[in-house]
């Protein structure tokens, strides 16, 4: 009992100090916000942003739009510290460059790493890796040297459209086709070199709009082993920033104003419908047994809710082993990469890299070459021969 005493005679002792001291630090700290009311806010911006990308905590889509002007809000952050050290504001400067500084490991989404070096694991069977939104091509774009730049272990295909030449090159298939228009079914089709022992799709309902957005899950006997491969097409958006260049270009701001809202618009309930998508995938694949590999095409940036719900317990291919920035889209905005392959912690990634000489639909193909980690440390149990 005199122990309780005593912490609680402590207690009130050190509380009215504490709350003075808040209540002085929070006095001072407005005033310092009074006198620099726009640095702060964007400090806080950049706070706000970086919090959302590292743990999305929900997905509103409030929250996409913020995440993904990530890249700005580094910029205007750290030109903000520079302008506050030379106002004085020292203490608030350095915490502010502390926040760009830790920032660095999300921009790394944009950019390649250099992957498990290749020479450790010559000895261990590849498993290469094909996503690609091929935008319903027929079989009159399959040249020899598209064909033979398409063709790989596993191939992930979305808007895909039937083409014989292309299902030729593989031993089992799966897809999930809706009829588009004049009678051309397009959707998800995952292509394999493997048996597939066990499958699953769904393509969602959209209102008013082509059913082709979706995924496909196969389990795939590779050796001795089963692996899941889920190939995705989130919801598409249908948004042409060019429309809104166009409208610029030819004075016509209505038009400008208005294919602006369209877009926004369209973002809108783009963000809120891949959230909800992402986490039906992730929940199918989240207690898995098998080594899995998530490829398609997201229709989000690295600076997105579902690239950071997936990068929880994923790795993302590029980041690990891409070169460059790695852009997917072949067409406006151009400088963008919607078109990922994650994977388990299951597997090494010896390579990623976007194929942009393939140039027959408004996306690039994506290859990635994976190394089970079991045909590394077991490899006479693992490594199977075709």
């Amino acid at each position: 009992m005199n122990v309780f005493s005593t912490y609680r005679t402590a207690i009130r002792k050190v509380y009215p100090e504490t709350v003075s001291y808040a209540s002085r630090a929070a006095r001072l700290l407005m005033a310092q916000y009074r006198q620099f009311p726009k640095a702060y806010a964007m400090l806080g911006y950049l706070f706000l942003t970086m919090a959302f990308c590292y743990y999305p905590i929900f997905g509103h889509w409030l929250t996409g739009f913020i995440m993904m002007t990530l890249p700005v809000a580094i910029v205007s952050g750290f030109i903000t510290c520079i302008y506050l050290w030379r106002k004085g504001q020292h203490i608030i400067a350095t915490a502010g460059l502390c926040w760009v500084l830790f920032s660095l490991p999300v921009v790394k989404r944009l950019t390649g790493g250099l992957g498990t070096p290749a020479q450790e694991l010559t000895s261990a069977k590849k498993l290469n890796v094909l996503s690609f939104n091929s935008e319903s091509f027929g079989d009159d774009h399959t040249s020899a040297a598209t064909l033979k730049a398409l063709k790989a272990d596993i191939a992930c295909f979305q808007e895909y459209t039937p083409n014989r030449r292309i299902e030729q090159q593989y031993a089992d298939q799966m897809a999930k086709l809706t009829c588009f228009d004049n009678n051309r079914e397009v959707g998800l089709a995952l292509l394999s070199q493997y048996p597939i022992v066990n499958q699953y799709g769904r393509i969602w309902h959209r209102t008013g709009g082509p059913n082709i957005n979706g995924y496909l899950c196969a389990d795939i006997a590779y050796g001795h082993d089963t692996v899941r491969v889920v190939n995705v097409h989130l919801w598409s958006m249908g948004v042409r920033v060019n429309t809104v260049f166009d409208a610029i270009r030819d004075g016509d701001l209505l038009q400008a104003g208005s294919a602006l809202y369209d877009t926004f618009d369209r973002l809108r309930e783009g963000f809120e419908k891949r959230d909800e998508q992402i986490q039906e995938v992730e929940a199918f694949v989240a207690g898995s047994r098998y080594p899995v590999i998530i490829c398609g095409d997201f229709n989000e940036t690295p600076f997105s809710y579902s690239y950071g719900q997936l990068s929880k317990r994923f790795s993302n291919a590029f980041e690990v082993a891409g070169k460059g920035m790695g852009f997917t889209l072949n067409r406006h905005p151009y400088c963008v990469r919607i078109d990922q392959q994650f994977f388990s912690a299951d597997w090494y990634v010896t390579s990623c890299q976007t194929i942009s000489d393939i140039t027959v639909s408004d996306h690039f193909p994506v290859m990635a070459q994976y190394v089970l980690k079991k045909s590394v440390t077991q490899p006479s149990a693992y490594v199977a021969s075709r």
